[in-house]
């Protein structure tokens, strides 16, 4: 039963990772290219990512509970701190992302069609430097999955 239990909370981590990675992803081409012009989608995008995030956390947790935690001495040890690391900082910038929807979209409606396009750019890097992480992420998850 419990590594029935285990494969299923693995098994949650790696979906919940795909949803995140493909979500942000087609966010950021939406808003580079400009086939999302709105701040909808920035809206629920962040409900989604800040779900999603709890999810892998707690999934997370479980996966390392269930494989035992090395020390930083060994080099599965140093690559888990790596992660955790930079888990870290996508949660800080995240935060800074979120801020900046939640902002804009107090804001909207004040400006011209300049101003959309200027968030429209930002959105995109912001997007784009959050997909860059999540995918820097997986492969440090493989890393750590397979040596």
């Amino acid at each position: 039963m419990a590594q029935l239990v285990s494969l299923a909370v693995r098994t949650l981590h790696v979906l919940t990772v795909t949803v995140l990675v493909g979500s942000t992803i087609t966010l950021w081409h939406g808003y580079r290219t400009a086939a999302v012009t709105d701040m909808a989608a920035a809206r629920r995008y962040e409900w989604l990512f800040w779900g999603a995030l709890g999810v892998l956390v707690l999934t997370g947790v479980g996966n390392l509970g269930a494989l035992g935690v090395p020390g930083p001495t060994t080099g599965w040890g140093r690559t888990l701190l790596v992660k955790l690391l930079v888990v870290v900082g996508l949660v800080v910038g995240s935060a800074v992302r979120t801020l900046v929807v939640v902002r804009a979209d107090e804001h909207s409606g004040i400006g011209a069609a300049e101003t959309s396009a200027a968030l429209r750019g930002t959105l995109g890097r912001a997007y784009g430097v959050t997909a860059g992480v999540l995918l820097a992420l997986v492969v440090l998850a493989e890393v750590l999955a397979h040596g």
